[in-house]
């Protein structure tokens, strides 16, 4: 999973940052407000931690601002104000979860695995459609009308991707950055080697679903009609 760090102390994120990695986290760092806002809109995140004083933006801004365009990736404020009054503004206008500096490491990493259960379980997408296919993410398995075969690995988190994505195109960077994390090396190239085993999957199952690629930006399903 994908977590973005939005705080301007470089050493508290650097640390936050070497504490969930341990955690098997994707941890991407941003360290004024107005580009942290921007990263969030890639929609790349499962969860934002959002400091509030903050250079060009500040946190209670940035909150607002997401939450009216009805982005709903999970926010948890990290702050060093401990008022009510502020609490309360962030929790009244769309955080998840309020902590107050100085916390402890099992704290942060405890209330980040419940907010993150909590929304999986409120959005459950263990099943995934589009056309004529069907993605059982849970038992790694996609389905075909009567034909079905097992998908693991990252064919299984690409299609995952593309199939949430099913109405827009997805980014060959986005899909990079979310299945391979962000400091990992592989090359873009690599999106496009696992389209190829993912079409030749689709021709296997004789689904009408194709993935098309988009000049330049991307990839999207489409439904080929006969």
């Amino acid at each position: 999973m994908n977590i973005l760090i939005i705080e301007d102390e470089y050493s508290l994120a650097d640390a936050i940052a070497e504490i969930l990695k341990k955690e098997k986290f994707n941890i991407n760092i941003q360290t004024n407000g107005e580009d942290g806002e921007n990263e969030t809109l890639t929609g790349n995140y499962d969860l934002i931690l959002l400091d509030v004083m903050l250079p060009q933006k500040n946190g209670f801004e940035i909150l607002t601002s997401l939450r009216k365009a009805k982005i709903k990736t999970p926010i948890i404020m990290l702050t060093a104000k401990s008022e009510m009054s502020d609490k309360l503004n962030g929790l009244e206008n769309g955080a998840d979860d309020y902590i107050t500096k100085p916390f402890s490491t099992r704290e942060l990493i405890a209330r980040i695995k419940i907010i993150l259960k909590r929304a999986n379980d409120i959005e459950d997408t263990s099943i995934l459609e589009f056309g004529d296919l069907t993605l059982d993410i849970k038992n790694a398995k996609v389905k075909c009308k009567d034909n079905e075969i097992q998908i693991s690995g990252k064919e299984l988190e690409l299609l995952e991707q593309l199939l949430i994505n099913k109405n827009q195109v997805s980014i060959r960077e986005n899909l990079a950055q979310r299945i391979w994390g962000y400091e990992n090396d592989s090359e873009y190239n690599n999106v496009e080697v696992y389209i190829t085993f993912l079409r030749r999957k689709l021709n296997l199952l004789q689904s009408k679903v194709k993935v098309k690629a988009v000049r330049g930006i991307g990839y999207k399903l489409e439904e080929k009609n006969d």
